[in-house]
């Protein structure tokens, strides 16, 4: 495993990051119990220290996963954790107000069995809390010691400048990291946001991607990426990934080449597919997984090395479309 400083910060993470919303439930692409705790073990036998979740995430079961799991290793590990979403029914049970964010970092440090989150992050922008309630907030964590750094999630490129502005203006903690949706099939974030954080100095550490499994080359067949049973018996789950990623021919085109270069360099598709993040200045891709085999074939890509010439080959066929992610 390779370690890199995340952003301008001093702190050192793998160079993957296991995400974890696939625990908790009981579902079809879930794991739960000794499942979950088999695929922490092995992440972290491979030299995984980066581990990232959410309040929201099964109802705050994830958490609970995760925090078991690290009982007695805590300082070696760096969590992240995101507070934004629905926790209850009533008004003040959501969203980014002081409110919201005192109440449920007590609840996350809770869940996760530690007195600190490394890494506390904006699930996603407040359109209904001023920015700087957020930030004052936030910063309180930040001197308490509850919170070490603090990170913000998928939102337009002007809504992160307009918080990192706002930091510095009023000497607020600023956020060093922005976890958006990036991958081959996906790159509208290298319009505005990447090169803000690049410039800003923040670590990019994408959510999918793998863009929902497509990468893997597991569903391409006769030239195309299938998505239903009509096409193949092989499903990928999730009516969003279908919509996202399906039915677009450059896609087919951007797969197949995927699967080219893997061949050339001895390597799965979804390794190449994590390499190219990573030589495009990614600090570490959240990687999500219920199965120990498909992390170990994840974790390997840090061992691959594709050149500039195989990126561009790679990247050609894509073509410009919709921002989504943000919400």
């Amino acid at each position: 495993m390779e370690y890199v400083r995340l952003g301008q910060t001093g702190l050192k993470v793998s160079r993957i990051c296991l995400g974890t919303m696939t625990f908790g439930n009981e579902r079809d692409w879930m794991v739960d119990g000794e499942g979950a705790r088999q695929v922490l073990k092995r992440a972290w036998d491979l030299g995984i220290n980066f581990f990232d979740t959410a309040n929201v995430y099964s109802n705050g079961r994830s958490e609970e996963i995760l925090g078991e799991f690290l009982s007695g290793s805590r300082d070696e590990a760096v969590v992240a954790t995101k507070v934004r979403g629905e926790m209850g029914p009533k008004p003040n049970q959501q969203g980014l107000s002081r409110a919201h964010i005192m109440w449920q970092v007590g609840e996350s440090l809770r869940r996760l069995k530690t007195d600190h989150i490394d890494l506390y992050q904006i699930h996603r922008w407040d359109y209904e809390t001023p920015i700087e309630e957020t930030l004052s907030a936030l910063t309180d964590l930040v001197r308490s010691g509850k919170v070490r750094y603090i990170g913000a999630s998928s939102m337009w490129t002007w809504q992160f400048a307009k918080a990192l502005c706002t930091s510095d203006m009023k000497g607020y903690s600023r956020f060093v990291s922005m976890q958006n949706l990036y991958n081959l099939l996906y790159r509208e974030e290298e319009r505005e946001m990447i090169p803000l954080c690049k410039a800003e100095g923040v670590a990019i550490i994408p959510w999918s991607p793998t863009a929902a499994g497509f990468l893997s080359g597991r569903y391409f067949e006769n030239g195309k990426v299938v998505t239903s049973e009509k096409d193949s018996k092989r499903v990928i789950p999730g009516t969003v990934s279908h919509s996202r990623y399906a039915g677009k021919p450059q896609n087919d085109q951007i797969v197949g080449r995927l699967i080219d270069v893997a061949h050339r360099e001895g390597a799965t598709p979804i390794q190449v597919a994590l390499a190219w993040l990573l030589l495009k200045g990614v600090t570490s891709p959240i990687i999500g997984t219920t199965n120990v085999q498909h992390l170990e074939e994840m974790v390997r890509s840090v061992d691959v090395k594709i050149t500039e010439e195989e990126a561009k080959y790679l990247e050609e066929p894509y073509l410009p479309q919709p921002v989504v992610g943000h919400s």
